[in-house]
């Protein structure tokens, strides 16, 4: 695959030395000749955050003065979490670690639970890309079946814990759409997942639009029932593959009725399009908070940047830093209600999932 191919390009993992020293402090700034900076990121490789994850980080290393080497360090386990807690409770805010993650790492479905011990809120963030939204994509051998319960429901892939957002568009079909489908969860990202259904281990599943290509596009074997589009669930893709795939909001349209569940389908929208985005840790010095982001301004605004990652994503755009705070304070303004409600409904459908914290 594309992404994949372009991640092996920029692979690369190094042990994290908490010990390292902080960058050299010139009169105009930090300068970071010299040093070596890691980027945590608390997803396994080949997938859509680590191809973008190593997009942002080359180009980081040659706009940050002294043009440091970057080298992003795996740390999955927990949805992210694993990485997330690390960074806020071992790490240094001496501007030599960063982390990154999706729009999953900073929905509070997934840091609201008892084993989370980070509040994104509180990051200091460097930017971001959003490269658009999700499909949601089914084997077309089975697709008379998602609405005939007489048959045997369809399996619905998902990773581990807690399903992608874009995976969660299945929930809302299963309740409101009246689709006959069912949970098959524990696959350990999007690239096992894709396999399992070119395999038939599962029926259908969802991912970012980054990923369709080859054979997921060949209409005898898969069928694209829905994107979510971005923007809200506005903005469809402008990949040519999916054009006229109707948005996923279209068919929920007059179909709930409970304040609270549109609330929280309104909240599901706001978050359907995948935003990968960096930060430093809380505390870090302000001069070399706003250093990073200036690099970070300057390389999304390299030509090459966006042509290099126009290879993996068709729908690629920057996000500054302040538009990635907007969305974390944006999205933890849902109430325990609302996000209740999500969670319930996915433990309804056979789920295990964790209670968030009140």
């Amino acid at each position: 695959m594309k992404h994949m191919a372009y991640s092996s390009l920029f692979l690369a993992a190094a042990s994290l030395t908490l010990a390292a020293p902080s960058p050299t402090q010139a009169a105009d700034g930090p300068n970071f000749a010299g040093k070596t900076i890691t980027v945590l990121l608390g997803s396994t490789t080949g997938g859509t955050t680590d191809s973008s994850t190593r997009l942002m980080s080359s180009f980081l290393a040659r706009k940050l003065p002294g043009k440091p080497s970057i080298v992003v360090q795996n740390k999955p386990g927990a949805h992210g979490i694993t990485a997330m807690n690390y960074f806020t409770q071992q790490v240094k805010p001496d501007g030599l670690t960063a982390i990154a993650g999706s729009n999953s790492q900073i929905n509070p479905l997934t840091y609201r639970v008892k084993q989370a011990k980070y509040d994104p809120t509180k990051f200091n963030m460097i930017g971001g890309i959003n490269i658009g939204g999700t499909v949601l994509i089914v084997r077309t051998e089975s697709l008379p079946r998602l609405t005939n319960k007489a048959t045997a429901p369809l399996t619905m892939g998902s990773v581990a814990g807690l399903p992608q957002t874009g995976m969660q568009m299945a929930a809302w079909g299963i309740d409101y759409l009246g689709w006959n489908a069912k949970w098959v969860s524990g696959y350990r990202g999007v690239p096992p997942l894709i396999l399992a259904l070119q395999r038939g281990e599962v029926d259908m599943t969802a991912f970012a639009t980054t990923f369709l290509n080859g054979d997921l596009l060949d209409k005898r074997k898969f069928t694209i029932l829905y994107q979510s589009g971005s923007g809200s669930g506005t903005v469809p893709s402008k990949m040519e593959a999916i054009a006229g795939i109707p948005m996923f909001p279209e068919p929920m349209q007059g179909k709930i009725s409970d304040p609270l569940a549109q609330k929280a389908f309104n909240f599901w929208r706001d978050i359907s399009s995948v935003v990968i985005w960096m930060a430093l840790p809380p505390n870090t010095a302000s001069g070399v908070v706003e250093t990073y982001r200036t690099a970070f301004t300057q390389a999304i605004a390299d030509p090459e940047f966006m042509k290099h990652g126009a290879k993996f994503s068709g729908d690629i755009t920057a996000v500054s830093a302040d538009g990635v705070m907007k969305i974390a304070h944006s999205l933890a303004e849902i109430t325990p209600e609302g996000l209740g409600f999500m969670g319930n409904m996915l433990r309804r459908q056979g789920l295990k999932l964790e209670k968030a914290k009140k």
